[in-house]
């Protein structure tokens, strides 16, 4: 591509545009950032809700030895019945 060419490219682009935005999100449409918005809101209020859902939960107490298993319950259950 030569030059002159180039040149008038580059002239025929700055002829389209009208503002250059600087920022984050700056230059995308309105759209873009309505989704951008949605988007973190959507983070937040799953963590809220994460939150809030853990402080409400109840768990069951539990009571007593901890379960065996394989030889040592066979054991156990012959020391337990008469």
């Amino acid at each position: 591509m030569t030059d002159e060419r180039k040149r008038e490219q580059e002239a025929e682009i700055a002829r389209g545009v009208r503002v250059v935005r600087v920022g984050h999100g700056a230059n995308c449409s309105s759209i873009g950032s309505v989704i951008d918005t949605l988007f973190a809101s959507a983070v937040v209020g799953s963590a809220i809700l994460t939150a809030v859902a853990a402080a409400m939960a109840k768990e069951a107490p539990t009571v007593g030895a901890p379960k065996t298993t394989g030889d040592a319950a066979k054991e156990a259950d012959r020391e337990e019945s008469p």
